[in-house]
């Protein structure tokens, strides 16, 4: 995600909002379900009014409706957020093209991306939503962008070129760095138009962020709270519906698919996952991404009219050493001894219930991506890492290691010993620790697990206060296969006194490879101009990781959403062709229901 100097702080920026979402566990009373459905029934629509219902845990009184900051902003990090702001597209991310929602198209001209808006569009308050709309929202972000980050950091000028049309000036632009600007949410020209205008005069005049003139314009933004929200997308907040309970969304008819969407309105209870699982099975909610417990999964098999929706899954959890701290493992014996320890699928089905996949090729990909660039034969080769307590003793052994009286100890005669570390609240990171632990224990390697505060543990992680960590493995923020790598490699591990992290040498020795740079190689998978390159150091990355194995992947996530059809909706569509997009990023039935694809059951 972040090319160095600092190769953790996406994570901390971006992954939170979203990775957060992919933890629950525990289930609420009967009683709490009652007073739900009591909330849950009142107010709100006629007979007549098709109507889709979702749960999400907001808070209308701390969180803002200056929705340019995204973090902490009403709904803004739910997937409901396209419904009333669009972006400009939507990323399918199997075939790694844009299905537009605002953009009628961009396209590169030379190191100018050209990005153009669909004609006749309006935004809720009825003014037109035209290239000044666009060239200002992409100069606040282009301010408020992190000098690490990607995409809008390389923005170099902006320039109005019609009323649709904004042209983008980069420096040394490489394959998707559009991305980030392509998902970008425009907003209204009026609701910011203190804010916008000066903007682009800054980004133009070279200001970007941290420079005195940000400091002073940030200082106003963040304060910033306007009274409503000013919507683009076929739905729009209705005030006299809104509570501490539910916010109901009322057709848009001026926005984007505003008369195109089958449903009048869509109602959003509040919610957290505890909450989510009872007004599913209390059939209050169609459809929910908050994640269910595992004794939550098995109540909704009782509910009529329940189903799952599966939603692809492009990382996972796993074991992220301190090669610091913990010397020992930096034999790669000892990293392939213990992950051999370990039951994958016992983990991941105690961990996520059925909401989990195996780890099938360890090739540092999620498997769905891994499939994509190798071929069956060329995956064959790849070492496969399902429990087999003889071979890890067999490769302690090799490394010098010795076992008496059912305990290990190092070659230098201390007995072996971790303290591997959850996340409290974090129900799957919990039970995954726990696990290792006693499957470690199990196996005669003294191991403690404990959590720690779930409000900082990318700080614990970036600086190596930890010697074996439940981390996450993978990538689901990029779709491009080298962020996979830059997560996995790359972040916490800036190599740096205050964010050691990892500790991991990225100057490595490969058996087959020979001496690779694995920060080299992941800016030429990033940034190489031609696909040939691109695999081709895509592949050495997943091989190096095969047989490197710098973190054990345990297991990967499947998002199992679940939904409830013949209440309110129809049926939900199956395979569809973004149904292997990422489920908070990309939502493909969040773009099913906007493209007027989602079925409302008609009286």
């Amino acid at each position: 995600m972040t090319p160095t100097p600092s190769h953790n702080a996406i994570l901390n920026d971006m992954s939170r909002r979203r990775l957060l979402k992919a933890v629950g566990f525990s289930t609420v009373g009967v009683a709490g379900a009652g007073a739900l459905s009591a909330c849950a029934a009142d107010g709100g629509g006629s007979s007549d009014t098709t109507q889709f219902t979702g749960v999400f845990d907001f808070d209308l009184d701390s969180q803002t409706r200056n929705v340019h900051v995204e973090d902490g902003a009403l709904l803004l990090n739910s997937v409901y957020k396209d419904l009333f702001l669009c972006t400009g597209g939507v990323f399918n991310w199997s075939t790694h093209e844009w299905d537009y929602l605002l953009l009628e198209g961009h396209e590169w001209d030379g190191n100018d991306l050209v990005v153009s808006l669909k004609p006749d569009l309006k935004w809720s308050d009825g003014t037109d939503l035209n290239a000044d709309d666009m060239l200002r929202s992409y100069a606040m972000r282009v301010l408020e962008a992190p000098p690490w980050g990607i995409g809008f950091p390389q923005v170099q000028d902006l320039e109005k070129l019609d009323d649709l049309t904004v042209r983008l000036g980069f420096e040394n632009p490489f394959p998707n760095i559009e991305r980030s600007i392509i998902k970008h949410r425009i907003v209204s020209k009026v609701t910011y138009e203190n804010f916008g205008e000066r903007a682009v005069e800054m980004v133009n005049d070279g200001v970007r962020q941290g420079d005195d003139e940000h400091v002073e314009w940030n200082a106003e933004f963040i304060e910033y709270n306007p009274d409503e929200i000013v919507c683009s997308g076929p739905y729009k907040f209705d005030e006299a519906q809104m509570s501490d309970a539910r916010i109901t969304l009322v057709r848009n008819e001026d926005g984007y698919q505003g008369t195109e969407v089958a449903f009048d309105e869509v109602v959003i209870h509040k919610g957290d996952n505890r909450q989510s699982a009872l007004l599913v099975q209390s059939g209050d909610v169609d459809y929910s991404t908050l994640a269910p417990s595992a004794a939550d999964q098995q109540a909704f098999q009782s509910v009529e009219g329940f189903r799952w929706i599966e939603h692809a899954g492009y990382d996972g959890a796993g074991i992220m050493f301190n090669h610091k701290a913990k010397p020992e493992v930096q034999d790669v014996r000892v990293r392939k001894a213990l992950a051999y320890v370990l039951d994958g699928d016992q983990i991941g089905q105690v961990a996520r219930g059925d909401a989990y996949s195996r780890v099938t090729h360890y090739a540092g990909l999620a498997d769905i991506q891994a499939e994509e660039i190798f071929s069956a034969e060329e995956l064959a080769d790849f070492e496969t890492f399902d429990q087999d307590q003889e071979k890890a003793a067999e490769l302690l052994e090799e490394a010098g290691w010795t076992k008496e009286d059912g305990k290990w100890y190092l070659p230098n005669g201390d007995e072996a010993s971790f303290e591997v570390i959850g996340v409290a609240g974090w129900g799957d990171f919990e039970l995954t620790a726990t696990q290792v632990e006693e499957a470690w224990n199990d196996f005669g390697i003294k191991t403690e697990a404990r959590n720690v505060p779930e409000d900082n543990p990318w700080g614990i992680w970036g600086e190596g206060d930890f010697e074996v960590a439940v981390r996450h493995w993978g990538n689901p923020e990029i779709p491009d296969y080298w962020g996979a790598f830059q997560m996995n490699f790359l972040t916490e591990n800036a190599g740096t006194e205050e964010s050691p992290g990892q500790g991991f040498d990225l100057q490595v020795e490969s058996p087959s490879q020979g001496d690779v740079d694995i920060a080299e190689l992941v800016e030429t998978a990033q940034r190489a101009e031609s696909e040939e390159e691109q695999i081709e150091a895509l592949k050495t990355l997943s091989i190096v990781f095969n047989e490197l194995l710098p973190r054990i992947p345990i297991w990967t996530y499947k998002y199992l959403s679940p939904a409830v059809e013949g209440i309110r909706v129809e049926e939900f569509p199956t395979e569809t062709p973004t149904s292997q997009n990422e489920q908070y990023q990309d939502n493909h039935v969040i773009l099913a229901l906007i493209q007027g694809e989602l079925p409302p059951v008609r009286s």
